[in-house]
C-alpha cells in the first residue's frame, strides 16, 4: 500500500479554463445584446413607417365624412347591432322558462327570437282549452309579457287526428 500525502493549502483552479468560460459567456451576452438591439431597431424603423401616413393627414383623426355618408354608417351600425341583439338570446333560460309555462298537451314548433326582445312561438295543440292553457300560463308568469296570439287554424296531424296549429307573439322580461 502507498500512501499520498496532498501538500496543497487550497484549492486547484484552473485559471485558464475558468477564463475561457467567462470569455465565452462575455462573447454570447455580446451576440444576444446585438440581437437585440438590432431587433429594437428593426421595431422602431416600423413604428416610423406606420406613424407617416397619420402625420400627413394632421393626426390621427379620420378624414372627414358627409351627412349622407354618417347616416348610412349610423344605418349599419343600427343593423348590426340588432343582429348582434338576436343572436345574444340566452337560450338556456329561454327554454327553462318556456318549460314552466308549456301545459301538457301542447307540441312547441318554432321559437324565434325578434327584435326589441320580443318572441314568436309556434306549436301544435290538441284543443282550443290547451292553447288557451298555455296563453294563461304565459301571462301569469313573470319571464314573458304582452302576448297575443298571432293566428290559429285547425290542421290535420297524420291521417286522422285533428289539431290546431298557432302562432303567439310576446316579449321576453329581463332576468
Amino acid at each position: 500500500m502507498k500512501l499520498t500525502t496532498n501538500l496543497a493549502t487550497r484549492r486547484y483552479i484552473n485559471q485558464r479554463q475558468l477564463d475561457g468560460a467567462l470569455i465565452a459567456a462575455l462573447v454570447l451576452m455580446l451576440v444576444l445584446a446585438g440581437y437585440q438591439v438590432a431587433g429594437l431597431a428593426q421595431n422602431q424603423a416600423e413604428l416610423g413607417r406606420l406613424s407617416a401616413p397619420s402625420l400627413k393627414t394632421g393626426g390621427p383623426s379620420s378624414p372627414k365624412l358627409s351627412e349622407a355618408q354618417l347616416k348610412a354608417q349610423a344605418r349599419q351600425v343600427e343593423f348590426a347591432n340588432q343582429l348582434i341583439e338576436m343572436k345574444t338570446v340566452d337560450w338556456l333560460a329561454l327554454l327553462n322558462r318556456l318549460e314552466e309555462v308549456v301545459p301538457a298537451g301542447v307540441s312547441l314548433t318554432e321559437i324565434a327570437p325578434e327584435r326589441n326582445r320580443a318572441l314568436r312561438i309556434g306549436g301544435v295543440v290538441k284543443s282550443f282549452a290547451a292553447l288557451r292553457s298555455f296563453m294563461e300560463n304565459l301571462e301569469r308568469s313573470r319571464g314573458f309579457t304582452e302576448v297575443f296570439l298571432l293566428n290559429q287554424h285547425d290542421a290535420k296531424v297524420g291521417l286522422t287526428q285533428e289539431a290546431i296549429t298557432f302562432e303567439i307573439s310576446c316579449k321576453v322580461a329581463p332576468l
